[in-house]
């Protein structure tokens, strides 16, 4: 199924209704501001906004937003990337000193920094995450098992792709053949290409997409493609996002969920 079809009727939807109703989202993948309101599991008080994915609370807890990843902020001389600080602003604007917010959370509450997972809305019902993607200052990304709301984050998403907001007008957000992949390319990346072979390492199960290029997914994550026989794919055209690396001179495309795959 080709999703990117898919996320684009939702965004459409999702658009109509914003006009409509003032708000980012509504449809069966986007919960109205309503009902996410309805599922907010904690109320806390906002002390301050460390960047546009991660909130200090009075209470003492860190908190990263489920489902989205934004430019990192430049720290100890290293420069902001590109629409950093654009995201931070948002967010404490959004959230303000002293501002009460709505927690919900998802299967994994922790993360290995110890950062309480959560998703967060304002008083209003407002998603956080929703209003940083559809401005381009956020990426919709999948840590398993907190995938609760990736259908509703990707359709928004592509609706900022589509309209080249924010991060989406910047060259390592395009989407790019396997083979025009810079050697050096690190981070998130966008890239098409065919399945050539199938193989498995110790730890990982690799989709080859050039000779210097494959996806890999860690055999740990294989509960989280439910629908997918790896040794099926080869020969099959897939547009894959994951995270870039390189080892002893070969690229690796990692993901951990078959959200980030599409055929």
């Amino acid at each position: 199924m080709r999703r990117r079809v898919v996320y684009y009727f939702i965004w459409q939807f999702i658009f109509l209704n914003s006009l409509l109703a003032g708000s980012v989202s509504a449809n069966e993948s986007c919960l109205t501001n309503k009902q996410q309101l309805a599922r907010v599991t904690d109320w806390a008080i906002v002390a301050t906004v460390v960047d546009g994915d991660t909130i200090y609370l009075k209470d003492g807890r860190k908190i990263r937003v489920i489902g989205i990843n934004t430019p990192e902020i430049g720290r100890r001389g290293k420069p902001s990337e590109p629409f950093a600080r654009q995201a931070h602003k948002t967010l404490r604007r959004l959230l303000t000193r002293n501002k009460k917010i709505g927690l919900t959370y998802d299967l994994d509450k922790k993360d290995r920094y110890k950062r309480t997972l959560a998703y967060v809305n304002l008083e209003d019902g407002r998603s956080a995450a929703q209003i940083l993607l559809a401005k381009g200052l956020a990426y919709s990304i999948v840590v398993p098992p907190n995938d609760a709301r990736i259908d509703c984050y990707r359709a928004i998403e592509h609706g900022a792709q589509n309209s080249h907001s924010g991060i989406w007008q910047l060259p390592d957000n395009q989407w790019l053949d396997a083979y025009s992949l810079p050697e050096k390319s690190k981070g998130l990346r966008f890239v098409r290409g065919i399945i050539s072979q199938y193989s498995e390492g110790r730890k990982s199960i690799y989709l080859k997409l050039t000779p210097e290029l494959s996806i890999r997914i860690a055999k740990k994550d294989k509960q989280y493609f439910p629908d997918l026989n790896f040794k099926t794919l080869s020969g099959k055209s897939v547009s894959v996002r994951g995270w870039v690396s390189t080892y002893k001179g070969r690229q690796s495309i990692h993901i951990r969920s078959e959200h980030d795959l599409e055929f």
